[in-house]
C-alpha cells in the first residue's frame, strides 16, 4: 500500500457518518476528518471513501503493531465464536492470568503485582488508590506541571496540561514541581513544611505525552527517586503512553535507570494496569473495575502484542529506526527535534503552524498527532520500515513548505478540522 488520497477531507462517506456521530456525541472535538474502513496493511489504513494513509500516530500509541497483523489477527478469529466480556474482578477466565504472567516478565524487578482495569486513566486511578491507601496520613499528592495523566476525576486532579481539561472540575488536593531540575529541591522543600508522611505519593511521565513529548531531565529524575526513597513517599511513574516498547525499551524509565514503586500502563497492552509489588496488597474489595481482567479479546492481543514484541525484537527495531527517524527529522531542519525510540517530536513556530502541518500532511495522506501548545509528535508502528520513514519524511518536508508560503490557508470542508492538530488525548 501506499499513501493515496481520493477525495476531498472528509469524503462524501465519512462526512455522512461523522456528521451523525457529532448530532448524538455530547462531547464531540471534530477529531480527525475521516472514518476508518477496517481495512489496512501495516502502516496504512484506509478510510470508508478508499482513501489511504501512512500512520504515524498508531492510534495515540495505542495500536503498536500496525494493522492487520497476522498474528493479532488470529487471536481475534479464535474469539470469533465465544463471549469476550466477564465481570473480571468477580468471575475468573484463565485470559486475566496469562496476561498477568506476561507482564511481570516485562515489569521492572519487584514490580511483580498488577491490578487489570479498562484503560490509561483507571490505571492512574488506582496507582494513585494503592499509595493513598499505603500512606494512611496523607493529605495530598505530587505531580509535575505539564503532566497528563487521564480525564477520570482522580488522574484529572493530577494532570496539568491544558486549561480546558480541568476547567469548572474540582481537584484531589495536590501540590505541582517544576519539570526542571529545580524539582528535587522543591521536592524538599514541601516535605521540610509539610512533612512527609502528608505527602500520598509523587507521581510523573518521564517523557509527558500530551504535554509536549517533553523529556525530564535525568538529575531531576533521580533526585526524585532518591528523595522518594529516602522518605519513603511512593513513587508513582505513568508509562501509558510511553510504555510498552514506545522507547526502545519497555519502560521509559528505565532510560534513566530507576524504579519506581508504581507504574500505569495500557495503550499499547490493549487493557490498563496497575503495576506495583505485593507490599501494596489491599484488602479485598477496597478497589474493583467490573470488566478488569475481563475483558478476554483485549486480555488476548495484549499478550501476544507482548510476545509479538518479543520473539521479534521490535525494541532493538525501534532503537534502530527511532535514530534513523531522528536523523531525518534533524536533517529538515524541524525545530527541537526531541525523543527516545518511535517516540519523537519536533515544534512548530506557533500553534496556528503546527495545526495547519497536521491537516496538510493529512491532505498528502500521512496522519501525524499534535501535543504541547505547538509540537507534532512522530509515534509510528514498531514496524515501520526505512522506506515508510522516507516518505513520510518527505511528506512532512513538502507540507512545511506549503504552508508557510505568504498567504497560505485551507479551503474547503477541512477547514472545520483544523484543530485536529490539538490533540484530546
Amino acid at each position: 500500500m501506499k499513501p493515496s488520497i481520493r477525495t476531498k477531507l472528509p469524503g462524501p462517506k465519512s462526512s455522512v457518518i461523522i456528521n451523525k456521530i457529532k448530532k448524538l456525541n455530547i462531547a464531540y472535538s471534530n477529531p480527525y476528518p475521516y472514518v476508518h474502513s477496517k481495512k489496512g496493511e501495516g502502516c496504512y489504513f484506509q478510510d470508508v471513501d478508499g482513501n489511504v494513509f501512512l500512520d504515524f500516530a498508531s492510534q495515540i500509541c495505542s495500536n503498536p503493531l500496525g494493522y492487520n497483523n497476522p498474528e493479532i489477527n488470529s487471536v481475534i478469529k479464535k474469539y470469533k465464536q465465544n463471549p469476550i466480556k466477564y465481570g473480571g474482578q468477580d468471575f475468573n477466565v484463565k485470559e486475566h492470568l496469562d496476561l498477568l504472567e506476561e507482564l511481570i516478565t516485562i515489569t521492572p524487578q519487584g514490580l511483580n503485582r498488577a491490578f487489570l482495569v479498562n484503560s490509561g486513566a483507571e490505571a492512574v486511578e488506582n496507582c494513585i488508590k494503592l499509595a493513598m491507601r499505603k500512606q494512611k496520613k496523607a493529605k495530598f499528592g505530587i505531580s509535575f506541571k505539564g503532566d497528563f495523566h487521564g480525564r477520570t476525576i482522580g488522574a484529572l486532579s493530577y494532570t496539568h496540561s491544558k486549561p480546558i481539561q480541568k476547567q469548572n472540575f474540582f481537584s484531589i488536593s495536590n501540590k505541582i514541581l517544576p519539570f526542571n531540575e529545580t524539582g528535587g529541591e522543591r521536592l524538599i522543600k514541601i516535605i521540610n513544611k509539610n512533612g512527609a508522611s502528608k505527602i500520598a505519593f509523587v507521581l510523573t511521565e518521564v517523557i509527558q505525552g500530551e504535554g509536549g513529548y517533553n523529556i525530564a531531565p535525568e538529575k531531576l529524575v533521580k533526585e526524585i527517586r532518591k528523595i522518594t526513597k529516602s522518605y519513603n513517599i511512593p513513587f508513582i511513574v505513568d508509562e501509558v503512553q510511553s510504555g510498552m516498547g514506545r522507547t526502545g525499551k519497555w519502560w521509559a524509565h528505565q532510560h534513566f535507570n530507576i524504579s519506581p514503586d508504581l507504574m500505569s500502563s495500557a495503550k499499547a497492552l490493549q487493557v490498563g494496569a496497575a503495576v506495583t509489588s505485593k507490599k501494596f496488597n489491599v484488602e479485598p474489595g477496597s478497589i474493583s473495575s467490573t470488566w478488569g481482567g475481563g475483558h478476554t479479546l483485549d486480555l488476548a492481543i495484549g499478550l501476544k502484542t507482548i510476545q509479538v514484541i518479543k520473539k521479534h525484537n521490535l525494541l532493538n527495531r525501534v532503537t534502530r529506526l527511532g535514530s534513523y527517524l531522528k536523523k531525518g527529522l534533524n536533517n529538515s531542519n524541524l525545530e527541537n527535534v526531541r525523543g527516545k525510540g518511535l517516540m519523537l517530536a519536533f515544534d512548530l513556530k506557533d500553534k496556528n503552524t503546527r495545526n495547519n502541518l497536521v491537516i496538510e500532511s493529512l491532505n498528502q495522506g500521512l496522519v501525524i498527532l499534535g501535543c504541547g501548545e505547538k509540537s507534532i509528535r512522530i509515534i509510528p508502528p514498531y514496524i515501520i520500515s526505512k522506506e515508510e520513514i522516507n516518505k513520510a519524511l518527505e511528506i512532512i518536508d513538502t507540507s512545511n513548505k506549503k504552508i508557510n508560503i505568504s498567504g497560505f490557508r485551507h479551503k474547503g470542508k477541512i477547514c472545520s478540522y483544523i484543530q485536529c492538530g490539538e490533540s484530546h488525548t
